[in-house]
Order: structure tokens, then C-alpha cells, then sequence
């Protein structure tokens, strides 16, 4: 089953997806709010998200990050004129990754923007107002018939899902993050 989820998670983060036949990923929603970044993420960059978030009247305190593991460890090694770390980690928190006050999901399914120069993204969102909808519960079957002549077993999982935001202003996206 950890095969399935991670599809699904890799399915809910991509930039791909028609909402069809396959759901479509956080990348690919119309009418959320884009901040291209064209270069290095830098805090500033999350300011601006944040303010992008202000101005539409969303929700601060539901607020969360969403970033690979590269982009996370690139912002935690910033660090100031006399070399302290300007992102530093609740000592009170176990585990719990913060920026700017808002917990960050920190996650490999975001896919990297492919072309002639790859790119890695990023997103600011409120997951209340994001909706995902099953329209066909899970469910597995073991396939016996077939392969009982090599002496193996398959198992078949079917599930339908989507997502959408409910509010499109309630995400940011940032995008062009160099790699």
C-alpha cells in the first residue's frame, strides 16, 4: 500500500493531471497565484509569498510550505553577515519544520520543472481550502489466475480521486527556483 500512497502524493503535488483520468497536481491549478523566482530562493522570496497571501485575505495561521528537501535545507543554510543561521529550529518542537512561523511539508513528490534548464518549485497554501474528492473507494484484488502458472501473485489496486482549491488565492506557487 505504500506504493499506492505514494502515487496518490506524487499525483496531488505533480504539475500534471487532468482531472479526468488522473487527478490534477497542485502544479497545474488554474487561477492560483504564481510568484516566478528566476533564481535562488532566498527569505525575501518567502516574504513575498507571504505577502501575496495577505493580500487576498487568506487565512495566516493555516498556512503551510511546501518544499523538497533541497529547497528546505537550501533556506536552512542561509545565514547572516556573522555567520549565525537565520532559520533556526524550535528546540520545544520535535521534528516540526517551520519558515517565517508557518509549518513546512517537506516532501520528494514535487516535481522540478523540466526544459532546456530545470527548475525546482515551491508552494504557500491553505490545505482548508484545497478539497479532495474520492469518487471510487480503494480497492485491491489479488490476481491469482494468471500468474499461478510462474507461481507468483499480483495485486490490482483501483481508486479515483481529484483535488482542486476551493479558493485559488489561497495558494502560491513559487516557481523558476534555480537548481
Amino acid at each position: 500500500m505504500t506504493d499506492v500512497a505514494a502515487k496518490i502524493d506524487s499525483q496531488f503535488f505533480g504539475a500534471g493531471g487532468d482531472g479526468v483520468t488522473t487527478p490534477q497536481g497542485l502544479f497545474a491549478w488554474t487561477g492560483v497565484q504564481t510568484l516566478p523566482i528566476g533564481g535562488a530562493l532566498t527569505l525575501d522570496h518567502l516574504l513575498d509569498a507571504w505577502g501575496l497571501a495577505l493580500a487576498a485575505d487568506v487565512n495566516m495561521s493555516a498556512l503551510r510550505w511546501v518544499f523538497t528537501p533541497r529547497e528546505f535545507v537550501e533556506l536552512r543554510k542561509i545565514k547572516d553577515g556573522q555567520d549565525r543561521y537565520q532559520l533556526q529550529p524550535d528546540p520545544t518542537q520535535d521534528g516540526v519544520f517551520r519558515l517565517l512561523g508557518a509549518p513546512g511539508t517537506v516532501t520528494k513528490r514535487v516535481p522540478d520543472a523540466t526544459g532546456g534548464t530545470p527548475t525546482g518549485r515551491a508552494a504557500l497554501l491553505d490545505f482548508s481550502q484545497v478539497a479532495v474528492a474520492r469518487d471510487l473507494a480503494p480497492s485491491v484484488t489479488v490476481l491469482r489466475e494468471r500468474y499461478a502458472d510462474f507461481d507468483e501473485q499480483a495485486l490490482r489496486v483501483v481508486a479515483r480521486y481529484d483535488t482542486k482549491p476551493l479558493n485559488p488565492l489561497a495558494v502560491v506557487r513559487l516557481t523558476g527556483i534555480a537548481i
